[in-house]
């Protein structure tokens, strides 16, 4: 794996997308494809998700990776989905029910656990036996 952390995610992105277009080739789903018919609108919603989403998105987790502790770069994969819940409700009138905010709960106190419990960490950098190539 490259020690850049941006061309590594842009590797695993890459192949993410290959194997996922050769999925969709065997599963028969190119077929009925017809880019004519996808709106712009879609497109830059495509967009958006590959750059933001995704590839910021990747970059950033991956950079934390090597920055910080673990069981706070771990909190990323809990705390995302309450702020997709929040951002659906506020941008696109979704419904908040019981059950959501139920398992928002968990997540949040899952989340405080890890956190809160949090043991030291290894040695980074040269005290880790790290060297420069």
């Amino acid at each position: 794996m490259p020690a850049d952390p941006f061309v590594a995610t842009v590797y695993e992105m890459i192949a993410g997308a290959a194997a996922l277009t050769v999925l969709a080739a065997c599963r028969g789903e190119l077929r009925n494809f017809d880019p004519a018919a996808v709106t712009g609108r879609s497109w830059l919603a495509l967009a958006y998700l590959m750059v933001a989403g995704s590839l910021i998105a990747f970059t950033a987790y991956v950079w934390l990776l090597h920055h910080a502790p673990i069981s706070l770069v771990a909190t990323y994969a809990y705390v995302n989905p309450a702020v997709a819940v929040a951002l659906g409700a506020l941008l696109a009138a979704e419904p908040v029910t019981a059950q959501v905010l139920l398992g928002g709960a968990v997540i949040v106190t899952g989340v405080a656990l890890v956190v809160s419990t949090e043991r030291p960490g290894r040695p980074t950098g040269a005290a880790a036996g790290e060297t420069r190539r």
